[in-house]
């Protein structure tokens, strides 16, 4: 969908969202933090490009309202059922308002055949489409680990079902416990509980940063002490989901909406 405004507006709130994504992608890698500063920034940036499109093109206003207003409620929404981190949820929200419309001097290889489609909602669909991409390698990396540790990755966890462990394959990996312990970006993906006066290894699957992580990590310290994770421990990393949201808003700049264009494909359009 594009909309008549400037062309040198457009450019500007492009360059400003790539701008401020990519700095706090490079800060989300690093730290799995980002600094309120940058919405400080890109808050009041896209406050005002949205304002302007509004002045340039007042016919566009009840458009661009639904798009940044749609935006700003689903990433409300995911930020309260812990879909999504604040950040994250800050970083949709100003995209709303800076780029409610795809950049008029840009059109991708697809576009849905809808009259109206909010552009950062197709970009976070993407986003989420390319986070799926984290499983693949996660998966990947845990056969070659197998392959080349020569031993199971499952011991002592006998008792957990094959789909169970297929899942922390997909969305977790073994590694020492003196790492988990150092890296706050990875979270305990085992616990243990005691049955029958023993100790026993169970798989936790979610994992999220509204746990209290160094407590769960504390709860381990104990059993490391009598040599249970000497083969390593099961950890879950962090998703830095501001990456994806970067690499969705490129993919979504030039091929357009992913999983519109699988589910239109999948219909025979």
């Amino acid at each position: 969908m594009n909309l008549t405004t400037p062309l040198s507006l457009d450019l500007a709130a492009l360059l400003l969202t790539v701008g401020v994504f990519i700095a706090a992608s490079l800060s989300d890698l690093k730290t799995r933090e980002i600094s309120n500063k940058f919405w400080l920034v890109y808050g009041p940036g896209a406050a005002l490009v949205f304002a302007l499109r509004i002045i340039f093109a007042p016919d566009a206003l009840p458009i661009l309202a639904i798009s940044a207003g749609a935006t700003i409620l689903v990433a409300f929404l995911l930020f309260q059922f812990s879909v999504m981190g604040g950040a994250d949820s800050k970083a949709l929200m100003c995209l709303g308002l800076a780029l409610p419309a795809s950049p008029s001097f840009l059109a991708p290889l697809w576009q849905p055949p809808f009259a109206f489609y909010p552009f950062p909602i197709a970009i976070l669909v993407n986003s989420f489409l390319l986070s799926i991409g984290s499983a693949v390698f996660l998966l990947a990396r845990n056969l070659f680990q197998r392959a080349s540790a020569g031993r199971g990755l499952f011991q002592g966890f006998e008792r957990e079902s094959i789909l169970r462990k297929f899942l922390v394959m997909l969305t977790s990996y073994k590694t020492s416990f003196n790492s988990l312990q150092s890296k706050i970006y990875l979270y305990p993906a085992e616990e243990v509980s005691v049955v029958d006066s023993k100790p026993v290894r169970q798989f936790h699957l979610v994992a999220s940063a509204a746990e209290e992580r160094d407590k769960r990590v504390s709860g381990l310290e104990s059993y490391k002490a009598q040599g249970m994770f000497s083969d390593g421990v099961w950890v879950t990393p962090g998703l830095p989901h501001l990456v994806f949201l970067t690499a969705s808003l490129l993919v979504t700049l030039v091929v357009g909406d992913l999983m519109m264009w699988l589910f239109f494909r999948a219909v025979g359009y």
